[in-house]
């Protein structure tokens, strides 16, 4: 089998972006986040992510992540700048940025909303593997209505820049056909932990962690007891990552915005989400609190609520 063509393996987080009550970016929050992660131990963090709200960022803001990040960051993890744009010409500008500032690579949707064809597709990632910067391909049809299949993953790895696929499909049989084709050549990621035991069991390599906002260096551990095949030792774990994906999908919330309400409640500086997204209400918030409780994260003595006139506006609103 030949040798991949990145290290690329473990925890990457996929980081929150900490907006203030006025809606800006807070750059001191995002900072310690950034400290956060890399004393938790992850491998990787994914600056300006779906997570991340990218949808709400202008390109100017997110090319100031990009540089906070670096800044604070260095070479303590593998930085991963999100690029995706609706237009190729967007996302090959914010690649050729990340590439200029230093990063290890960038992670790259299908164009949402634009529905690309197969030719148009594989046009988009050539584009934006010309810049040079190791890319890892994401496959994510709920939010794209693309879908990476085995057949066209194994066309997009041709760009010799594609160095890893993230793969958020949930569909576990043409990931196995997905792995047996590219999994020799690129780094394939985990994109929803809860399938994280079944994708780890059939080559993958890791994992692009949502939960590591929240569990911190529990999310690394679950990712290195799968890794090393102590499954007893790591079905705890799981279980309280199926609780808190519960969370995020059900209630009638949106996961990003419920995952900043649990870093909140337990002490990490997540911020307010950006509309059209609204904070956690008060009833969700005691349930979320439970859910924490459940799996054993203690809620902070002193929260980082989000709090301010902002909220009271978003809920008069909504």
């Amino acid at each position: 089998m030949a040798q991949r063509r990145t290290d690329w393996h473990g925890v990457f987080v996929v980081s929150v972006t900490p907006f203030n009550d006025k809606g800006e970016i807070d750059e001191a929050a995002f900072g310690a986040l950034m400290d956060q992660f890399v004393a938790d131990g992850v491998h990787g963090i994914i600056v300006a992510g779906s997570t991340g709200e990218w949808y709400t960022l202008s390109d100017d803001e997110r090319l100031r992540l990009f540089a906070s990040a670096r800044a604070r960051v260095g070479g303590r993890a593998k930085l991963i700048a999100g690029t995706s744009a609706i237009a190729t010409r967007d996302a090959v500008a914010l690649t050729r940025k990340a590439k200029d500032m230093g990063y290890d690579g960038a992670m790259v949707l299908a164009p949402p909303y634009a529905l690309p064809n197969e030719r148009e597709l594989l046009g988009h990632f050539e584009a934006i593997a010309d810049v040079g910067l190791p890319l890892m391909a994401y496959n994510n049809p709920g939010r794209t209505q693309v879908t990476i299949t085995p057949a066209l993953a194994e066309k997009l790895v041709k760009f010799p820049a594609i160095v890893a696929l993230k793969d958020s499909s949930k569909d576990l049989y043409a990931l196995a056909d997905t792995l047996h084709r590219i999994g020799g050549e690129v780094a394939v990621f985990c994109g929803l932990e809860p399938y994280a035991a079944a994708m780890i069991g059939r080559g993958a390599v890791g994992t692009v962690s949502m939960a590591a906002n929240i569990m911190g260096a529990r999310a690394v551990e679950f990712w290195r007891h799968l890794a090393e095949a102590r499954h007893d030792q790591a079905r705890p774990l799981e279980a309280a990552i199926d609780r808190l994906y519960e969370a995020f999908y059900v209630g009638g919330y949106g996961a990003y915005v419920v995952i900043k309400a649990c870093m909140n409640l337990v002490g990490r500086p997540a911020g307010l989400p950006r509309r059209p997204h609204l904070p956690v209400d008060a009833a969700g918030l005691e349930k979320l609190r439970a859910v924490l409780r459940t799996i054993e994260l203690p809620i902070a003595n002193q929260p980082s609520p989000p709090t301010g006139e902002r909220v009271a506006r978003q809920r008069r609103a909504g």
